[in-house]
């Protein structure tokens, strides 16, 4: 999976206690479902934590969309070349392991998915969540994952991650503090610095207050008065703080990705 040299180099330059969890083809996988969905035009940055680690023998997994699943253009997903299964919201295979080889799927806890970040994601769009409960069938369901998704990235609202590799894993695992500042500090010092601010987003909602702890200063000299924080959606715990994140996360996409201007992104 051809990936930039400067990416290569911000995963070898990772603090060394992260390498247990995943394998950095892990992290090059990670990216590429991500590249996959980024708009032409990005207008709202999300900016994340991480992906959830992912082992050697996951990764080799390949992904298999249904044969029935719609081709059209709100049923189409992209699959990068190469980028095996990857427990990121992009990957249609994370929290739906029947899209996976028999028997060597890993399911339970393992594979659940992210809800939480499809219930956020379609409060945004304004679409129906696409769940299990409202969609049984796989078809269907995936059909509704990758029409929310191909809405967002019309409106140029794109999902990355601060850190380029794992902070969390099946099972509870979670990196230390200081692994985790140190993660994240090094990736935006060895690839996003690069990246991220000359996509020239209208605006950046950095998903996380440890995130923001740590990138700040550097958020604020990349997009000067154009970056908000909101907690992640396991920190907005209670009918409260969730209903506060999803209305903070669907006004930025209101003001600064609008539907209309998506329309007009998507005839030019």
């Amino acid at each position: 999976m051809p990936q930039p040299p400067d990416l290569l180099a911000a995963l070898a330059a990772m603090p060394a206690g992260l390498s247990l969890a995943e394998p950095p083809a892990a992290a090059l996988a990670a990216e590429a479902w991500r590249e996959a969905w980024r708009p032409p035009r990005v207008r709202l940055l999300l900016l994340a934590e991480s992906h959830m680690a992912t082992s050697a023998a996951e990764l080799a997994l390949p992904v298999r969309l249904p044969p029935d699943l719609d081709p059209d253009l709100d049923g189409a997903w992209p699959l990068p070349e190469a980028a095996g299964f990857s427990r990121h919201l992009y990957c249609p295979a994370y929290g739906e392991p029947a899209l996976l080889p028999r028997r060597a799927a890993p399911g339970g806890p393992g594979n659940a998915g992210t809800p939480q970040y499809w219930r956020l994601l379609a409060g945004m769009a304004g679409l129906p969540v696409p769940t299990r409960a409202a969609l049984p069938g796989l078809a269907p369901r995936l059909a509704a994952k990758a029409a929310l998704l191909h809405a967002l990235r019309r409106r140029g609202i794109w999902l990355t991650d601060a850190s380029l590799v794992a902070l969390a894993g099946p099972g509870g695992w979670r990196a230390s503090p200081r692994l985790q500042a140190l993660a994240i500090r090094a990736s935006w010092q060895g690839y996003h610095a690069a990246r991220l601010p000359a996509l020239a987003p209208a605006q950046v909602v950095v998903i996380g207050r440890g995130v923001a702890a740590v990138l700040g200063p550097a958020l604020e000299a990349a997009f000067p008065g154009r970056w908000q924080a909101v907690p992640q959606p396991m920190g907005a715990r209670g009918a409260g703080p969730a209903a506060a994140l999803q209305a903070a996360l669907t006004l930025a996409a209101e003001r600064f990705a609008p539907a209309v201007l998506g329309a007009i992104d998507s005839r030019a």
